[in-house]
């Protein structure tokens, strides 16, 4: 088992990890934590690997991969406690439907999880970032044609894992 060199790795990668990140994080200082963390997950790992330790681009991508999606599976927005002294607004959803929308996006975090990362960024950039498909081509430096293939396919695949999860 090597030991790798993690000051190497941070002065080769952090550039390319960096730009992936804010690629797919729009919140600057989430997107800066979500960096410092790839790397110490990768000084935490670096005594454990077990590759050979010229190679590890697919180990610090692996990583940073997996750290932005759980950013978005974890990610939740809390709104403000209302008065209590206030009345409900008539449009409050139910417990139930509060329950089931929760249900409905942790289960879309883990179907994401399970597509190609092309694909994943292609879904990411446009329903997340709302950005075309047109501009998503120049931004992963792509063909239309890929990314219209690549975006088809993961709708496909949504539907097909919605569909086995009854909705």
């Amino acid at each position: 088992m090597a030991q790798l060199d993690c000051e190497r790795i941070w002065r080769e990668y952090k550039n390319r990890v960096g730009n992936y990140i804010f690629a797919h994080i729009s919140n600057k200082d989430d997107a800066e934590d979500l960096l410092s963390s790839v790397f110490a997950k990768i000084v935490q790992a670096s005594s454990t690997y077990r590759g050979n330790p010229n190679a590890v681009s697919s180990f610090v991508y692996r990583i940073t991969q997996n750290l932005v999606i759980d950013y978005y599976r974890t990610r939740k927005t809390y709104d403000e406690v209302p008065e209590l002294t206030s009345p409900p607004p008539p449009h409050t959803q139910s417990v139930e439907d509060d329950f089931l929308k929760q249900t409905t996006l942790d289960f879309l975090a883990d179907a994401l999880a399970l597509l190609p990362e092309f694909e994943r960024d292609v879904l990411i950039l446009h329903y997340y970032k709302n950005i075309s498909l047109k501009k998503i081509t120049v931004k992963l430096q792509s063909t239309e044609g890929k990314v219209k293939l690549a975006h088809n396919r993961a709708i496909k695949f949504l539907k097909e894992k919605f569909k086995e999860f009854d909705y």
